[in-house]
């Protein structure tokens, strides 16, 4: 893997690291093509159930590297919004395992995009947001239309229009983090909260994560027609038996994912 993104397995949770801390973990070319294969290939590693996504130093990321960018741009013909940012946001959005994004410091532009596409959002004390596109002249991207109103409804709108930074409080509020721990204790907390989800049935995690992303666009009974239909293909998983063997013996489950 290329040094400007680093992934790591420990036991069943998968940390994936933006590591460009001289420049805020700003994502150039190279980086974001590493990092969309690395969120890909985590999909094919039967022992990965759940993915970290962090940056290293004090930033989460600060979004597209505009310095890079105009320094160096795409060769003739290749488009790096296309098949690096947005591949990389499907990436995140596809995969079925849960993703997690542990937001250590600033996450601004597509560095916030990126935040927002994963499951869960697990912001340290001295985590900071911003859209700040519209700062820049441009429109949000990386998802951000898609993800804000669903997870704060119109009232994130004011994020996009003004570009201002946000801190931890204010995005706990809107909705836009599910826990906010201290920073003092975040990288031992965010590594205990992945363990414990990784603990869970793989197949029931990627059959959650399917359902609540086709219940988006659903109507009621749709979402129910297909909980149903996938709850069946689970009951005849030797997981499912194994959960209810253990329920039964008083034990924890051991899971395979088979």
């Amino acid at each position: 893997m290329s040094g400007v993104v680093l992934s790591e397995r420990r036991s069943h949770v998968r940390w994936i690291t933006i590591n460009r801390p001289e420049r805020r973990n700003a994502l150039d070319r190279d980086t974001i093509y590493a990092l969309r294969d690395a969120i890909g290939e985590s999909a094919g590693d039967a022992e990965t159930r759940v993915v970290v996504l962090t940056g290293a130093g004090q930033a989460f990321s600060s979004g597209a590297d505009l310095r890079a960018a105009r320094e160096t741009p795409a060769p003739a013909g290749e488009d790096v919004l296309e098949s690096g940012f947005n591949a990389a946001i499907r990436a995140v959005w596809n995969l079925p395992k849960p993703v997690i994004a542990a937001v250590g410091g600033v996450a601004t532009g597509f560095g916030c995009s990126l935040a927002l596409a994963a499951d869960v959002r697990l912001a340290s004390s001295l985590a900071r947001f911003s859209l700040i596109f519209v700062q820049r002249g441009l429109t949000v991207d990386g998802g951000a239309s898609y993800f804000l109103p669903r997870l704060a409804g119109l009232r994130g709108m004011e994020m996009a229009l003004t570009g201002e930074i946000i801190g931890v409080d204010e995005a706990f509020r809107l909705g836009l983090v599910n826990r906010v721990i201290p920073e003092d204790v975040f990288s031992t907390q965010v590594a205990e909260y992945a363990e414990r989800l990784a603990q869970n049935a793989p197949l029931a995690l990627a059959a959650i994560k399917e359902s609540m992303h086709a219940a988006l666009g659903s109507s009621l009974d749709t979402a129910l027609t297909h909980e149903m239909d996938v709850q069946r293909r689970l009951g005849r998983s030797e997981d499912v038996k194994e959960g209810i063997t253990a329920f039964l013996e008083k034990r924890a489950p051991v899971y395979k994912g088979k």
